[in-house]
């Protein structure tokens, strides 16, 4: 998601969300003990600008996930001012420390289509923000007006469209919320593929606030579009001394097994040009399914969590708009590489696509 549509989101009052914590109407996070997860900063490399001709334009990279091999999708949220409805497949040469063994390169690519293989006119209403490989095929989530998650095959050939649970569908005072909703994507072991709402559904809930986060909702769909389940996520509130222009929400999650993730959590504040991001580790074991609940009550058991990183920490460093997550290969001590990339807005040179790579430690 860009800035632009960043600007002019309100916060909701403090003062009513503290008023229902007070009355016990939203269920504090389930504080079941975690596994000791943790992550460590390795490098950041800025991914060329120039890498194909004009008049497309590399960049607005939203979304990215490996094929085990060494190279990397990644997909632009360009609604076709700059280009068709791409993605592009990069090779990262990382070592078995996590550390860069040469240059990222512009190693193939796609075009995603719509059904019946046609391309998809520019502000058709689509943008796309995660993709996921799914065996041979590739999974990606659009956020427009009129959200969707679609598979596809090399080289962006149509295969199926997911239908959304009713709860879900756009409609007034219900469903996803315009630009707040399908930002993520995971893939977990066995094909259950998930998505984790930016904010809560319209009829969930208000919007994060300085005293309190959203509730958003982890939704699993088999590989035959069926619903596996529901479950509550909630994030955390904006950063202290968030201006009123402030916003926050889910930006990717990643599968580590059937149950636990790794949940991006962005937050930007146009008043302070500010970041806020944060990498969370979280289970649906000891959490209430909601499955098919039309609306949220507040008092669901949320998904327990923990922090695993907090990439705006590094003083040196500005993570910029941060919104894909991906794993990188298998290293020493029990440890794998964790791949995040920012989305510059097609604001290069100024602004570059940073990829930035951490070492996550796992439990032995």
């Amino acid at each position: 998601m860009r800035r632009a549509k960043l600007r002019g989101v309100l916060a909701t009052a403090t003062g009513v969300v503290a008023a229902t914590l007070a009355a016990g109407l939203i269920a504090p996070v389930n504080a079941a003990a975690a596994p000791v997860v943790s992550a460590k900063f390795l490098s950041t490399t800025n991914l060329p600008f120039d890498w194909i001709p004009a008049p497309a334009r590399f960049g607005g990279i939203s979304g990215i996930d490996g094929d085990g091999r060494g190279n990397y999708s990644v997909i632009t949220d360009d609604t076709g001012a700059n280009g068709p409805t791409r993605y592009y497949d990069v090779s990262v040469p990382l070592n078995r420390d996590g550390m860069s063994v040469g240059a990222p390169a512009l190693v193939g690519g796609g075009v995603v289509l719509g059904p019946n293989n046609i391309p998809m006119l520019p502000g058709s209403g689509y943008e796309f923000e995660a993709i996921r490989h799914y065996g041979d095929s590739l999974i990606v989530a659009s956020d427009g007006p009129e959200p969707f998650i679609r598979m596809v095959s090399a080289p962006g050939l149509h295969q199926r469209d997911f239908a959304l649970p009713a709860a879900y569908v756009p409609k007034k005072g219900s469903g996803l919320r315009g630009h707040l909703g399908l930002e993520s994507l995971a893939v977990s072991e066995g094909g259950l593929i998930s998505t984790i709402t930016e904010n809560s559904l319209a009829q969930d809930g208000p919007r994060p606030s300085l005293s309190a986060g959203t509730s958003s909702r982890l939704l699993q769909l088999r590989g035959n579009g069926s619903v596996s389940g529901e479950f509550v996520y909630r994030t955390d509130p904006l950063a202290p001394g968030s201006s009123g222009r402030a916003f926050k929400g889910v930006s990717e999650v990643l599968a580590v097994n059937k149950t636990d993730f790794l949940v991006l959590e962005r937050g930007y504040d146009p008043a302070r040009n500010s970041y806020d991001i944060k990498i969370f580790w979280t289970t649906t074991n000891g959490a209430d399914r909601v499955t098919g609940k039309a609306a949220l009550a507040g008092s669901e058991k949320a998904m327990p969590k923990h922090l695993v990183y907090n990439l705006s920490s590094l003083t040196n460093l500005r993570p910029g708009n941060v919104e894909g997550l991906a794993w990188g290969p298998r290293l020493s001590n029990n440890r794998r590489a964790l791949l995040a990339v920012s989305d510059n807005g097609f604001n290069s040179p100024a602004v570059p696509n940073k990829l930035h790579v951490m070492a996550v430690q796992f439990p032995r």
